[in-house]
């Protein structure tokens, strides 16, 4: 019988992790409330320590966006989360090599790509970074995102675990913390050092009764034709467990999409007299993170959203976890509001993203890459030697970082790699960019996104 785990964070499993993880890639977190109550903390009275950055000692001058006229190098940006500290490696592809780097201390933290700058996530000490678009190692700006909204009801957390920097056509930008149900709303015209998010978006009324207090926002995108952004809740409880938090139980929630009307900041009614203000979706549980959710323009009046989401188990009659139910694709039709099942995923592995390509192609992350068809309900063939960790490239490769073990199945280091879709032909781009040894790879972004 296959299961659903409890995602509690993003990550990537790796072999430098394997310890920690199971065999479809679930980790599990030692400290349930993000870390010990020794967990360094970020002083943004001096971020930029000496030692920190590698081909620059100090953020330059004026905004993180790409400078007029002048393309940033394409470079991956690759997470490595440590026991103590994290690394963020910006990988050149046309050098092949490292072209700096910089360490940060929180044990969990990753790159996000939006549409005119990469940001850095230190998700365990509530710090959002904006990174300099030319030497994507440099903070440019910082906010801390912890605002006041740590309470001790229902599954308190006592960090925010920022997920994801939502920017739209002006100078805001919308941070989604997963722990907390208020987002944050940030002015990205600003050059600031630990700055603070303007007034918030409450999402408290969204909270489903049988939920664990909180409505988890995992992913959002921005659609400019609507002036909204679509934010994607997770609704589950996670409070709802057995098997020591790995399996997790179908609770009579819902997930749902709600829009935010970028123009006056506030939530448009979706769903007219129903509960809450958003469109209930049919699945359950989203993975975390920017592989959640894709938007489609093309298909329908008004285009429609994807989403990947994990499942549940059923409780079987002793409380245990009974069959995987729920974990699969669906489609959001943002015209009609009507959401359907378009892939049926419960016979796979533990999903870790979907990449859309066009409306007729698109990568779905299960215990290796497939290919996929939105139009159709059957999953594609596997793509040969994907990477471990991936990000398409948008002309038709998976960029990303692979384990590499001995004779003896021994890990002896990381290859970075670009794979090519479909035929699955691997060029090795080089090898162990990463200076930490005592954790995993946390995630593989490009920059600037394709």
């Amino acid at each position: 019988m296959r299961k659903s785990w409890l995602w509690l964070v993003a990550l990537a499993c790796s072999a430098a992790a394997a310890d920690a993880c199971d065999d479809q890639g679930t980790i599990q977190l030692p400290f349930q409330d993000g870390g010990p109550e020794s967990s360094t903390a970020f002083d943004s009275s001096t971020p930029f320590e000496a030692g920190m950055f590698v081909d620059s000692a100090a953020p330059p001058e004026g905004g993180g966006d790409a400078e007029a006229g002048v393309a940033p190098p394409s470079r991956l940006l690759l997470s490595y989360n440590g026991a103590a500290s994290s690394e963020l490696v910006a990988f050149g592809l046309q050098s092949k090599a490292v072209d700096g780097r910089m360490t940060y201390q929180d044990y969990l933290g990753l790159a996000y790509v939006g549409s005119t700058a990469p940001w850095l996530l230190e998700q365990s000490t509530d710090i959002v970074a904006r990174l300099d678009a030319q030497q994507p190692w440099v903070v440019d700006s910082s906010w801390n995102v912890a605002m006041n909204d740590l309470t001790d009801a229902g599954y308190a957390q006592s960090y925010s675990d920022p997920q994801a920097v939502i920017v739209n056509a002006g100078t805001k930008a919308y941070v989604l913390r997963y722990n907390r149900n208020l987002i944050g709303i940030i002015d990205t015209s600003t050059v600031v050092d630990g700055g603070v998010p303007m007034a918030p978006i409450d999402l408290s009324s969204q909270v489903q009764a049988a939920g664990d207090g909180y409505v988890q926002p995992v992913a959002g995108v921005y659609v400019a034709a609507q002036q909204r952004v679509y934010i994607l809740l997770g609704n589950i409880n996670r409070n709802d467990v057995v098997d020591d938090g790995y399996d997790l139980l179908c609770a009579a929630t819902t997930p749902t999409v709600i829009a935010i009307d970028t123009m006056n900041d506030t939530l448009v009614d979706l769903n007219g007299a129903a509960p809450g203000d958003g469109w209930p979706l049919v699945g359950y549980n989203p993975i975390q993170g920017p592989g959640a959710l894709a938007y489609d323009p093309v298909t329908g009046a008004s285009g429609r959203l994807l989403i990947l989401e994990a499942g549940c188990n059923t409780a079987d009659a002793d409380g245990g976890a009974g069959a995987l139910v729920k974990r699969e694709v669906e489609s959001l039709d943002l015209s009609a509001g009507t959401a359907t099942e378009l892939l049926d995923l419960t016979a796979q592995a533990f999903p870790g993203g979907l990449t859309y390509i066009s409306a007729s192609q698109a990568i779905v992350h299960l215990d290796t890459a497939y290919l996929w068809n939105p139009t159709t309900t059957t999953l594609g063939a596997a793509i040969p030697n994907a990477p471990d960790s991936f990000v398409y490239d948008g002309v038709g490769n998976l960029l990303g970082v692979n384990s590499n073990y001995g004779a003896d199945g021994g890990f002896e280091g990381y290859a970075v790699v670009s794979v090519a879709v479909p035929a699955g032909t691997v060029t090795n781009l080089g090898s162990n960019p990463f200076t930490l040894t005592d954790g995993f790879v946390g995630g593989v972004a490009l920059w600037p996104a394709p």
